[in-house]
């Protein structure tokens, strides 16, 4: 059968063949734009010998009485393959006003006229590019114009059911649990309408009997108590209760610290070897300016310091250079001061590295880095709160390989 299907393409191909001649990418064009059409004339037929969501005359409504069969209600809806028309069995209730379109919710269709393999589509790339890049590369790679505006509300709809799904927490558990489990929380700041807001980022990760590092990210611009609940929920999912060892990475801000205590309080708490690093060098530059060769000295010392664990020396050699300055640059120091006092016992970096614990901030900066600041932070971005939101969620639900989850609950639909 597919031979002869085969055969009869080529017979209507004939005429392209010719003309793009050894020329393989003209002759990809043509072949493509001829299956296009086709596709579009086969999807209208096959949506039009579907019963189009007819269950009756009548059929019980919500509220208890009838929804009753208007007719057919016909809806331009744009394919991967262009413009087809879909007409759709209608019912309504006189009593409560109730509307129901059967075929719109099985079929996984919302109220946008835009089919589920084109939202699919422009969500996909919208996950990496603006709105209306994303319509140019849609234009581009399928022919079809879907404006950016369109792209926006399909986003929001779909990045909603993302984020939903996300917070349910339905998913399988990840398979074979680690040994040690690494559960990395951060925070980055996203420019919105009304102001710069913080999206937190988190980043589960472990590395299986064959070396091969696995990650899981969380991100959202949730309040730190459900964060942590999101956090946790990805933990649990990876093994949290069944490693032998919990690491807790993070820069030791308020929330991440209040989350730890509250979630993770058996895993090691580790202050990521980046964020304390840059509070020396954030001092050194108020001390003798930035790029200074005094600047460079004065870090590279008390990170060596940190390095092997030395605090105790460092918080004295800190006590004793403070007297020396006033204003600004004391403050530097005290602040410094505190921040290393503060997370002294979570700055054991020379024990750490003997336990072959990860200190770096790979993960967490990649988190921030990876998940937002990449599509979410680029110059001249200023974001509505849902369309963040929903951009955000999709990215999360790419990275950690659930795309064809998020598209199997209909999402359009929902």
């Amino acid at each position: 059968m597919d031979t002869k299907i085969l055969e009869q393409l080529e017979g209507i191909f004939t005429q392209e063949i010719d003309l793009a001649g050894c020329d393989l990418g003209a002759l990809e064009s043509a072949v493509k734009h001829k299956l296009d059409s086709l596709g579009k004339g086969l999807l209208q037929r096959l949506v039009e010998r579907s019963n189009q969501g007819y269950r009756g005359s009548r059929v019980r409504c919500c509220c208890g009485e009838t929804l009753r069969f208007v007719g057919s209600r016909a809806k331009n809806i744009h394919t991967i393959f262009g413009w087809i028309t879909v007409r759709r069995a209608y019912y309504h209730c006189v009593d409560c006003g109730q509307v129901d379109i059967p075929y719109d919710r099985h079929s996984g269709l919302g109220s946008e006229q835009i089919s589920p393999g084109l939202a699919q589509a422009c969500c996909l790339l919208a996950t990496t590019d603006s709105f209306a890049q994303a319509g140019s590369k849609i234009r581009h790679l399928l022919g079809q114009a879907v404006s950016a505006a369109t792209i926006e509300r399909v986003v929001e709809q779909v990045g909603h059911v993302a984020a939903s799904l996300s917070q349910d927490n339905g998913l399988p558990d990840a398979g074979s649990f680690p040994d040690r489990l690494y559960v990395v929380a951060d925070g980055t700041t996203v420019h919105e309408k009304d102001g710069w807001h913080e999206a937190k980022t988190g980043c589960v990760y472990w590395d299986d009997k064959r070396f091969v590092r696995h990650k899981c990210y969380i991100g959202s611009f949730d309040n730190s108590d459900d964060f942590g609940r999101l956090l946790w929920g990805e933990a649990k999912r990876c093994g949290l209760f069944d490693a032998k060892e919990v690491v807790y990475i993070g820069d030791g801000a308020g929330w991440i610290r209040s989350l730890h205590k509250g979630r993770f309080g058996r895993a090691i708490f580790i202050i990521d070897w980046f964020h304390a690093s840059e509070h020396i060098w954030d001092c050194g530059k108020i001390l003798f300016g930035e790029g200074t060769e005094k600047t460079q000295r004065w870090a590279q010392k008390r990170t060596s310091l940190l390095w092997d664990g030395w605090t105790r020396k460092l918080l004295r050699n800190l006590k004793r250079q403070r007297k020396r300055y006033r204003n600004k640059k004391r403050e530097a120091i005290d602040a410094l001061y505190h921040y290393i006092s503060t997370n002294e016992e979570q700055m054991k970096y020379n024990v750490f590295r003997n336990n072959g614990y990860d200190i770096g901030s790979g993960a967490a900066e990649g988190a921030c880095k990876h998940v937002v600041a990449s599509r979410l932070k680029r110059s001249g971005m200023i974001w509505t709160r849902p369309a963040s939101s929903a951009v955000l969620a999709l990215r999360v639900n790419w990275l950690n390989e659930r795309w064809q989850h998020l598209w199997l609950q209909k999402p359009l639909a929902a």
